[in-house]
Parts: structure tokens; C-alpha cells; sequence
């Protein structure tokens, strides 16, 4: 199986990269790209079936990026488990003994908790979907098993609202309309964000869609720049409600705005920032770049004399401060800064004793890695969503450090990707 979850068979010693076949299974296959080093197939037929397929008829799997839906779930925990040993093995040399059991997510369906879908009209109707990976190909999705139910619910009513008012799908000419529709559903309590053109919300619209069971707030962006990825606008207005939502971590309560980001899987995401916590020793200082919402900060506040948060997202800090301030908790300071520059300046006027790191797919830069070896922590804990990356990092880091353990863990079921927890310490 592929990083993508692909399956990969071999022509002459040539990989040829084929999307929704398994591993053990024989198929028909179309050659549709020639490279030098690979090849690209298109299954026409599956003739032996693998037995770690499972009978779908899910229609949306290669659309929500979830391409290992019809795969029994131990064989998927088996194969992410193995992308990450191969990975950390590729670019570090670390042994797969030193990867510790895969923990698997409680729940596999109607778990993601936040969507940021696409808007289309199609017969006088408005409707969200997902491009296709790898194109400009937009597919409408009627209904999903992967998101929490609350979310699927407050959807399906907003885009009916949506139908009977005078808002738009979004022409890029008029620039109005309705780009994107941002929902996230926690625990009942459900925040939705309108990404529009220059357009006025109607007060009736605004009315009801807050009446929509467990909705707490609505917010619009206006986002009309053509060549963007970015789903948000420069700003964020509250058209109603609560100014942010509420998430409960244990012991604390983070609040979010719109834009803060945060895991998809928040159950899975708690276990596992509690046993990023619990490898964390009793300390003096402790660091946290790439910090978001403050989440793992406050959540290990009571393991250091003194905590820093890193992040250098505004709105993230003012978020990880007010979640400092309601929790009461007094021993953490938030800074606004690239991490790399967080933690150079930290480590010249206080001994950083641990660093925990949970950075972007992308990783650690090179000025993050300088700036480690700078500050020299005893101890590191590396939360990574990329086992790529993560095996890059630790390359760089080997010079100084040696790994510990390496903790796996399944936030998203039914995609190829897998979260981990590595150990490491200084010597």
C-alpha cells in the first residue's frame, strides 16, 4: 500500500501506482501515465478479492479522502502502522522495534467534526460537495458517514435556509454568493461560518439558521480573491451567538473561534494528548511550539514551574490565552511568533527543559532545527501527522538526540493517514 492508500503492483521492477486496490488483490488494469521512475493504473476489474475487504456500496470514498473505507479496520491500523515503520526507516534509519502498538480510534464513523465544503448550484438548488484529489473536478456529496451526525444534521437544514432565501451559490463576476459552507459540531453544540462575496445576510436567513437545534453561533467571511487557497477571508464577522465555542479536554475547556484550528477526531485527539502529557517529566520550563489553541499547554501546566505556548496564528494565542484565563490557570504565557524565533528567544533567558512540538504536515524548517540545538531541551516530545517529515526531522535531530518510543495513533479512520507520538532525549 501506498503513503496515498493506494495500491502498488510492479511492471519490469517499475512501480505503477493503482487507486482502490488492496494489497493481496489481483485486477485488470489500464496504464493511463508513463514516467521515467513510476507509472500511474485505472482498475477496470478486481478479480481476486483481498480478505481484508469489507462489502460497500459508499458512494463518496475517493471524495472525502477516505479511500480505505471498504478495508476492515485491524488491517487498516496494520498498514498505517507499517507506512510509519517504513517511513522512519527510509529517512532515519529508526528500527521498527522502536514503534509501540497502534491505538486505534473508539469510534469509525461520524467522527470528523468540522467540515469546509465547496459551493455549487445545480437545478435551482444549492449544494456542497469535494473536488476530486489531484483535480478542479467538484462532485456534489449527499450525505456523509464520516461526519459527526450533528454536523450532517445542522447541514442539511442550513442549505435548505439556503433554498428558500435569496443567497446564491458564488459568481466569481459579481463577486457574491456563497463560496463555502464552514460547519463544526462538538458535543451538540455546533458553529457555522458562511464564506460569501460582497453579500448582506438577510436577518430572516440569520434567524433561521440559529434556530437549528444546538446551533450556538453564526459568522461570515468575505473571501473574493480569485487565486487563493485559503477558505477564510481577512476577517470574521459574528452575524449571531456565542463569540466561541466550547470543547471539553478532561479536566479544561477550550474555547474556538472560526478560524482556530483544531483536530478533526476530538476523542482520539484527547488520548492522545494525554499520553503526550504523561511522557512529559516534572520540570522547570516547559515549551510548547507550534502551540494552536493551547490545548497540550494547559493540559501539562501542572509538569513545569512554567509553561510556554509558540504559535503564529493571532487569533490562536488570544484563543490560548482566554482558555489560560478560564481554566485559571496561571503558570502559562502565550507568544505570537514564528516557532523557531518562539524558542530562540525562550532559551536566552531560561533553561528549556522539555520541548513538545506538533508541527504542520510540512514539519520542522531548518531554522526550528537550529533553534532546538541552540536551546538544547533534555527531552523532546514530536506529535507528527506526516511520517515523512517526521523521519526528516529526525534525521537532523539523531546528531543530538536518540529516540525513545514512537506511539501511533488512528485520528482519522478510513484514510491512509496516521498520527504519532515520538519519544525522544537528548545524548
Amino acid at each position: 500500500m501506498g503513503i496515498n492508500g493506494e495500491g502498488i503492483a510492479y511492471i519490469d521492477q517499475k512501480p505503477v501506482f493503482v487507486e482502490g486496490v488492496y494489497p493481496h488483490e489481483e485486477a485488470e488494469v489500464e496504464i493511463t501515465e508513463k514516467h521515467d521512475t513510476y507509472m500511474k493504473g485505472q482498475v477496470k476489474k478486481i478479480t481476486w478479492w483481498s480478505k481484508e475487504r469489507v462489502r460497500t456500496d459508499y458512494p463518496y470514498m475517493i471524495e472525502e479522502g477516505a479511500p480505505l473505507f471498504a478495508m476492515k479496520y485491524p488491517n487498516q491500523l496494520a498498514h498505517k502502522k507499517q507506512l510509519l515503520e517504513e517511513a522512519l526507516w527510509k529517512y532515519a534509519k529508526v528500527r521498527s522495534s522502536f514503534v509501540r502498538d497502534m491505538h486505534g480510534s473508539e469510534i469509525t464513523l461520524g467522527y470528523r467534526s468540522q467540515c469546509k465544503l465547496p459551493v455549487q448550484e445545480s437545478h435551482g438548488r444549492i449544494m456542497t460537495g469535494m473536488y476530486v484529489p489531484g483535480t478542479n473536478h467538484w462532485h456534489p456529496i449527499k450525505y456523509s458517514l464520516i461526519q459527526d451526525p450533528d454536523l450532517e444534521r445542522a447541514r442539511k437544514q442550513i442549505l435548505h435556509f439556503i433554498d428558500h432565501s435569496d443567497l446564491h451559490a458564488y459568481n466569481p463576476k459579481e463577486e457574491k454568493g456563497l463560496r463555502y459552507l464552514v460547519i463544526r459540531a462538538i458535543d451538540g453544540n455546533i458553529q457555522t461560518t458562511l464564506i460569501t462575496g460582497k453579500d448582506k445576510v438577510h436577518k430572516e436567513l440569520i434567524e433561521d439558521i440559529m434556530s437549528i437545534k444546538g446551533m450556538s453561533a453564526l459568522f461570515q467571511s468575505v473571501n473574493t480573491d480569485k487565486k487563493t487557497i485559503q477558505i477564510f477571508g481577512s476577517e470574521v464577522h459574528k452575524l449571531a451567538g456565542e463569540d466561541t465555542q466550547p470543547v471539553k479536554l478532561g479536566e479544561i475547556t477550550l474555547h474556538l473561534s472560526p478560524r482556530s484550528f483544531f483536530q478533526l477526531n476530538v476523542r482520539a485527539a484527547q488520548k492522545m494528548y494525554e499520553m503526550a502529557v504523561s511522557k512529559i517529566d516534572e520540570c522547570n520550563t516547559l515549551v510548547e511550539a507550534y502551540c494552536g489553541v493551547g490545548a497540550m499547554s494547559l493540559m501539562a501546566s501542572h509538569k513545569a514551574a512554567h509553561v510556554y505556548g509558540i504559535e503564529n496564528v493571532p487569533e490562536a494565542i488570544k484563543n490560548a490565552q482566554l482558555n489560560a484565563q478560564e481554566n485559571g490557570i496561571e503558570n502559562t504565557d502565550f507568544l505570537c511568533m514564528d516557532a523557531a524565533e518562539g524558542l530562540n528567544k525562550i532559551s536566552s533567558f531560561e533553561q528549556v527543559d522539555c520541548l513538545l512540538v506538533d508541527p504542520p504536515r510540512s514539519g520542522m524548517d531548518e531554522a526550528m532545527i537550529q533553534a532546538i540545538e541552540k536551546a538544547a531541551p533534555k527531552k523532546i516530545i514530536y506529535i507528527s501527522c506526516n511520517p515523512a517529515t517526521l523521519g526528516r526531522n529526525l534525521k537532523d535531530l539523531k546528531h543530538s538526540y536518540h529516540v525513545v518510543s514512537v506511539i501511533p495513533f488512528d485520528l482519522f479512520p478510513h484514510t491512509p493517514h496516521v498520527e504519532s507520538i515520538t519519544v525522544l532525549e537528548r545524548g
